[in-house]
């Protein structure tokens, strides 16, 4: 699944997706298998397995996003600040 950062709450270590198929998804920094959590900024393009809710989860609770690494034509963020689109091209 490819998606675009929509958050990062950086001092609790998640974030949320916006996945291409209109959903949203949670994601926490010991779900990603391709990235540094620095790296990661909304309008970061993404890709990401899903973990559907498990026994336990709260009601109305975001699927979660697992296996989170940058999409191949992503351009990473510094410190969690996306870059400029002049230096993005």
């Amino acid at each position: 699944m490819r998606g675009t950062i929509a958050e990062v709450v950086i001092d609790r270590g998640f974030g949320f997706i916006d996945g291409d198929d209109g959903r949203r998804y949670f994601f926490h920094r010991n779900a990603l298998a391709g990235a540094d959590f620095g790296e990661l900024a909304p309008g970061v393009s993404v890709e990401f397995s899903i973990k559907e809710h498990a026994e336990g989860d709260e009601p109305g609770e975001h699927p979660r996003a697992v296996n989170l690494r940058l999409a191949e034509d992503a351009v990473p963020a510094a410190d969690h600040e996306p870059l400029p689109r002049a230096k993005t091209g």
